[in-house]
């Protein structure tokens, strides 16, 4: 949708037809009774249809019904009307003229969409009621703080930029409702990833497994505390006009701040560090396939991340901090969150395989999500396994997951099966973090391809 402003011209003679078939059936709904609102977009230009303004005109539509339940005005009849200069709305609602105008003032006056929205009030005699007759200033332009009427009467701008300033206000909401969802789908897969249970090893709300710095309730205040960097991810992707493989690079900074917000939120703990790299490439990526207008799927998405996170491979030969993650790479080769988001995360792509397999088999979301990590546990060279249990920890827990994953049944089974797991490797101080990492990577990956404009 974004950009999508290809359509007609429209000549003066099919405006000036359009607002003769507005005003006759503005007298046909006032002799119906009741206040009269009427909306239309203020499209500058000969063209005034294309799927970018429908698409905000629309979505104009619901803020003002929103905007008039808001102000306790019940809407008797509502009809759009598809006309060549324009689509308009036309609703009947019961209450008073200057109630229904305020509401409309108030949409009017919200940026960025509200710029564009034209409301008129028209009272039961058709009397319409005007800004001034509530005390309110004229209207300004959208080009300079100069009343609108008045710069439309100089002509003090060209129509060419009054257009494009109309189609960067629409894309402006548009893309704010993007990154907004976006942020919301990676939290609520941080949040899936949280409730899901029984995990072993993993914190749960049946206990902390091998955990004893944390609860459910830090990895429910850590997925609280990262919604705005998640948001500020997306927008850059959304912003980026360069290769994907320079995109990482705007993106870090950001994530060096999510963690110590992430510390901040959890008394120091580290629920969330591979999930905020992890989460981080994909929200800019999803803004990037957004902005330039590309499907949003969950393979599309994955495999661009893997190009975005190309260079987080090299991060274990640059200078830096010995962490353990360093300490693993040089002993054992172990890339962890990076290695699987630079090859296009395919402990996500499985994850996700495996989360439809459950539910194909009749398994609730809960369970199918359980199987989703047991599917990874089977496979996945976890690194917080090889940091707590070295190789043989790593082997022993594969083999225990894949056991269970290849003899799936039901799924009272299963899931019995996975809360004796949960004793076992809680004993022995395993903790499968990684895999709980690629679990909400796919679970975000699901989630916000469900986007639509």
């Amino acid at each position: 949708m974004r950009g999508a402003t290809q359509g007609p011209e429209v000549s003066l003679e099919q405006v000036l037809e359009s607002r003769d078939q507005r005003a006759q059936d503005q007298r046909q709904w006032l002799a119906r009774g009741g206040v009269l609102v009427c909306m239309t977009l203020n499209m500058p230009g000969p063209r005034k249809r294309f799927p970018l303004a429908d698409a905000a005109f629309r979505q104009g539509e619901r803020l003002l019904e929103d905007q008039l339940a808001g102000g306790g005005l019940a809407v008797l009849e509502r009809q759009e009307m598809d006309r060549p200069a324009g689509l308009e709305y036309f609703l009947r609602v019961q209450g008073r003229p200057d109630q229904a105008k305020d509401c409309a003032l108030a949409l009017e006056e919200r940026p960025p969409l509200g710029r564009l929205l034209d409301i008129d009030v028209f009272d039961q005699d058709g009397r319409q009621i005007s800004r001034r007759q509530l005390g309110r200033p004229p209207r300004q332009c959208l080009l300079c703080p100069r009343p609108a009427a008045e710069c439309a009467r100089s002509r003090a701008h060209g129509i060419q930029a009054a257009a494009e300033k109309a189609i960067s206000l629409m894309n402006e909401y548009f893309d704010g409702q993007f990154v907004q969802f976006c942020a919301s789908q990676a939290q609520r897969a941080l949040l899936h990833e949280a409730a899901c249970g029984p995990k072993p090893g993993l914190v749960d709300n049946r206990n902390s497994g091998a955990h004893r710095d944390m609860d459910q309730f830090s990895f429910l205040n850590s997925a609280a505390a990262l919604g705005e960097y998640f948001r500020q991810a997306a927008w850059q992707g959304v912003r980026f006009k360069g290769p994907p493989e320079e995109l990482l690079a705007r993106l870090r900074p950001l994530g060096l701040a999510a963690e110590r917000e992430m510390r901040a939120a959890t008394g120091g703990a580290n629920t969330h560090k591979g999930a905020i790299f992890s989460l981080g490439v994909l929200c800019g990526g999803a803004g990037l396939l957004y902005g330039r207008g590309g499907p949003l799927c969950p393979e599309r998405l994955l495999t661009l991340g893997g190009r975005i996170a190309a260079s987080a491979a090299g991060d274990f030969n640059r200078a830096g901090e010995d962490t353990a993650g360093r300490r693993l790479y040089r002993q054992m080769g172990a890339q962890g969150a990076r290695g699987q988001a630079a090859a296009g995360f395919p402990g996500a792509k499985l994850a996700l395989e495996a989360l439809d397999q459950c539910l194909s088999r009749g398994f609730g979301w809960n369970a199918a999500c359980c199987g989703a990590l047991c599917a990874l546990m089977a496979q996945t060279e976890d690194t917080n396994l090889l940091h707590r249990g070295g190789r043989e920890g790593l082997e022993y827990v594969r083999w225990k997951a894949r056991g269970i994953w290849e003899n799936l049944s039901s799924e009272e089974t299963f899931l019995s099966q996975m809360a004796a797991l949960d004793t076992l490797l809680t004993d022995q101080n395993l903790s499968p973090g990684g895999c709980a990492d690629l679990l909400a990577t796919a679970l975000f990956a699901r989630f916000v391809s469900a986007w639509t404009e």
